[in-house]
């Protein structure tokens, strides 16, 4: 199952790299439902000892179903969502529906933002290691992010005037406040001047943090790392002795992120039409805002959960700029090769590996 999963997602990349040929055009709406569709099996109905956390939604879902007070406090959000769930379908049709909807909103989010192309949304998500762990072990903030990234595009559209609707997606998982509060500075701060001044901010962050010890910092923290308190309690999440993610998966990481945004300032040296884009700026200035968060806490061992707070607004900007301002030949060998790049990255990981997809 793993090949023919990964043939698939190469076959569906070309379709997606020329879809904006004339033929494929008229078929990419329906292409893009049904590998949403096939994709969400292949990730959903995979075996409950696959990856991290697959066997805790497992569970979580049982407790709930069988009024037993669950070992997890989620959101109320979630909790009802899951409540909802175990009074009509299977746990495996709800871990598969917790891929679907996640897949299903980014291409809403393309469509909102009128990308004729919008498999290409789909696809890069998939390519990448963020989007494969939202939809597996990530479950409730992929959740979460990619129905914010549908209701920030909402609220870009509008010129911010349905932003205080970027907060619904915070009671599925509280973390996405950090994107809400940063969308509601959109209408006011958001430019080219500002937008390169965060990633020149974010740069530094980045470099600072890769060459200091966060453990030096531990003394500076100790008073305020022993208290009850909510501050202490994130003092001790940000700055652990363990180490969760190596040197290398670290830099890929920052790489990632960054590409994305490199990626952005270079279009718009290349496309003067892209500078007068109000939605693109605006969705670049939230992107870059959530970002600099990422780099201001790129010391931690825990940095890479800021970074995935990004990700999916980050591949909904790639795929618009693509969309929008770029054509032919050159446009699908880019699109071809970055998404490339990210399935080889992605699919040879220990993590994939021990997956065992559409195993009903």
């Amino acid at each position: 199952m793993t090949i023919f999963y990964i043939l698939l997602l190469v076959f569906s990349l070309f379709l997606t790299g020329f879809g904006w040929s004339k033929k494929l055009r008229k078929l990419n709406a329906p292409f893009s439902w049904l590998f949403i569709y096939i994709f969400s099996v292949f990730i959903g109905f995979r075996s409950k000892f696959s990856g991290v956390d697959t066997k805790a939604y497992y569970k979580y879902y049982n407790d709930l179903k069988e009024r037993v007070v669950p070992d997890f406090v989620f959101e109320p959000g979630f909790t009802f969502f899951t409540q909802l769930m175990t009074t009509t379908i299977s746990v495996e049709v709800y871990i598969f529906t917790l891929s679907f909807l996640q897949l299903l909103f980014i291409y809403l989010s393309a469509k909102l933002l009128n990308i004729d192309n919008k498999l290409i949304a789909v696809i890069s998500f998939l390519a990448f290691i963020p989007g494969l762990d939202m939809l597996t072990n990530g479950l409730r903030g992929g959740v979460a992010l990619n129905i914010g990234t549908t209701l920030l595009v909402v609220s870009v559209i509008n010129k911010n005037r349905l932003a205080i609707l970027n907060f619904i997606p915070a009671f599925i998982h509280a973390s996405y406040v950090i994107v809400a509060i940063t969308s509601l500075f959109t209408k006011i701060f958001a430019n080219l001047k500002m937008n390169l001044f965060i990633l020149s901010c974010s740069l530094c962050l980045f470099i600072l943090w890769l060459f200091i010890n966060p453990l030096s910092l531990m003394s500076v923290f100790d008073d305020t790392s022993n208290q009850v308190s909510y501050t202490g309690r994130l003092v001790r999440y940000l700055i652990i002795e363990k180490e969760l993610m190596s040197f290398a998966v670290k830099l890929y990481f920052i790489i990632l992120s960054l590409s994305f945004s490199f990626f952005y300032f270079f279009t718009l040296r290349y496309n003067k039409t892209s500078r007068e884009d109000d939605i693109l700026t605006r969705i670049a200035f939230i992107t870059l805002s959530i970002q600099f968060i990422y780099a201001l806490f790129s010391f931690s061992q825990y940095s890479y959960r800021f970074m995935f707070l990004a990700f999916p607004l980050q591949i909904l900007m790639f795929s618009y700029i693509m969309d929008k301002y770029y054509s032919g030949m050159i446009r699908s060998l880019i699109v071809i090769l970055i998404c490339s790049l990210g399935i080889i990255t992605t699919y040879s990981t220990q993590s994939f590996s021990s997956f065992n997809l559409l195993n009903l």
